[in-house]
């Protein structure tokens, strides 16, 4: 099974997570962990361990990360590396919606083509949205 994991600081995850449901529906494979205000990260890893139990080794896990080298990711990636190892698992920062559902969208794809096409996905969401005013002086939106 291919899983995605979502970790974040606040509540980031959860609310990511629950958007995710409402677009792409409620999945077993997608879930979340929140690093809370005034947590400690050994209460944070408990967390992580609980959420990634039925992980196995021949699983494939894509763990989305609000931040790059923050604590819930590599406190994440340290409880997933006791666990199942990190040879079937890959680890992206920058986590946004249009990325998750990417990463569920591939499920066919390779881990590495899955996290390439979810960054492609994730940049190209990234715009200016300008409105225009025109000339009158109410802002009709």
């Amino acid at each position: 099974m291919r899983y995605l994991l979502m970790v974040s600081h606040g509540d980031f995850a959860s609310g990511l997570h629950v958007a995710f449901g409402m677009l792409m529906g409620q999945r077993e494979d997608v879930l979340n962990v929140a690093f809370k205000d005034g947590m400690g990260l050994p209460a944070f890893k408990e967390d992580v361990k609980k959420v990634i139990a039925p992980f196995t080794a021949e699983d494939e896990v894509i763990v989305m990360a609000d931040l790059v080298g923050g604590s819930p990711l590599t406190t994440t990636m340290d409880a997933i590396a006791e666990h199942i190892g990190l040879a079937n698992v890959r680890a992206v920062g920058g986590m946004n919606l249009p990325m998750a559902i990417a990463a569920m969208e591939c499920e066919d794809e390779t881990l590495d083509d899955t996290i390439d096409t979810m960054i492609e996905c994730a940049v190209d969401q990234i715009k200016s949205f300008k409105l225009d005013l025109g000339d009158d002086d109410e802002e009709d939106l």
